[in-house]
């Protein structure tokens, strides 16, 4: 096993295991069988029947518990025996390695939910990461995020479009290596988290946390690590117009929102007022003004989240923007809008 990966491995257990709580010593002794404790003989049955007993409890596929029964034999086979070792973690981990491989999205929760004996996430992770490095696993078996999308979309109840968007966003992270040595999981729950704020669905970081069972505080340092590569790749358009067009068309925006706010460039260009100098700000600026004016749903949220400056700069230039359309004006449009 590679040096590299076993670091890789190390990151993304470091970035776990921040939101573990850890048990007590007297908690992880119960019920724990030793393998010097047993033979050879009972050390396969004790692990086969808590696999099979996980797997029952998880509704994991017979494909993956046969390769986790694979996984211990391995494990077992290079390591020479199972002495000093804890006979259910090992049953509890070829499992979970297996899960990784087969792409079945669990998470250690999951497997801690399952089983009150002796597993807790960072004893799992631990020994997990030994029997990865012990048989040679594909690395790239703990590193995927795309897996969790659709239990995360499910959950949340969220449309096709954030489902697509966040596969979207982890593909784009991953190629850029954003996404190295971080939790597979928390990295799902952030682009989950995006993608409902590209496509305007609105759902709370606390939200997300309690689906993906990671903390708010992971999901919203992962979720400004992405937002701050997007922005670099999909970059906006130079001029205020494009930038409206352009979130509008990403965020399904209201046509008369969308309108509105390009009726309020104008205006403004006319009151000699400096949009294209600096473009994305007024662009912002100008849907959120517009959203007030029609009742829209643009969130001042959604729309900060494509600039590095903070939403008071777009409320800022938002107030600007009051002054450049007068009611008269304003009843014009709205009536051009009903006929």
């Amino acid at each position: 096993m590679s040096d590299e990966f076993i670091e890789d491995i190390d990151d993304i257990l470091s970035d776990v295991l921040n939101d573990v709580d850890s048990a007590s010593s007297a908690e992880i002794e119960q019920n724990i069988t030793f393998g010097q404790s047993v033979s050879a003989e009972q050390q396969t049955t004790i692990v086969d029947n808590r696999i099979n007993h996980l797997a029952t409890d998880l509704d994991i596929p017979p494909a993956t518990v046969e390769l986790a029964k694979s996984l211990r034999d391995q494990y077992r086979d290079r390591r020479g025996d199972l002495i000093g070792t804890a006979l259910e973690m090992i049953a509890a981990s070829c499992l979970y390695c297996a899960v990784k491989v087969t792409e079945v999205p669990l998470d250690p929760t999951d497997f801690v939910a399952a089983d009150d004996t002796v597993v807790t996430r960072k004893s799992l992770l631990r020994r997990s990461k030994d029997i990865a490095s012990t048989v040679g696993l594909d690395p790239s078996a703990f590193f995927g995020s795309e897996q969790y999308v659709d239990r995360y979309c499910d959950a949340l109840g969220v449309s096709n479009v954030v489902n697509e968007r966040a596969r979207e966003i982890i593909e784009i992270t991953e190629e850029s290596g954003l996404s190295s040595g971080k939790s597979p999981s928390g990295w799902a729950a952030a682009a989950v988290y995006n993608a409902c704020l590209d496509a305007g669905e609105t759902r709370t970081q606390r939200s997300v946390s309690k689906v993906a069972n990671v903390s708010e505080v992971t999901i919203r340092n992962r979720y400004q690590e992405q937002r701050a590569e997007l922005r670099e790749v999909d970059q906006l358009p130079s001029n205020p117009i494009g930038v409206i067009n352009h979130i509008a068309d990403a965020s399904g925006v209201a046509t008369s929102t969308q309108e509105l706010a390009e009726l309020l460039i104008q205006k403004a260009r006319s009151e000699q007022y400096t949009v294209d100098a600096d473009a994305t700000l007024w662009g912002l600026a100008a849907l959120h003004r517009a959203s007030q004016l029609t009742n829209g749903d643009v969130k001042l949220r959604a729309l900060s989240q494509h600039t590095d400056e903070d939403s008071d700069a777009i409320k800022s230039r938002a107030l600007d923007l009051r002054s450049v359309i007068n009611q008269v004006e304003l009843a014009e449009f709205r009536a051009t809008r009903t006929e």
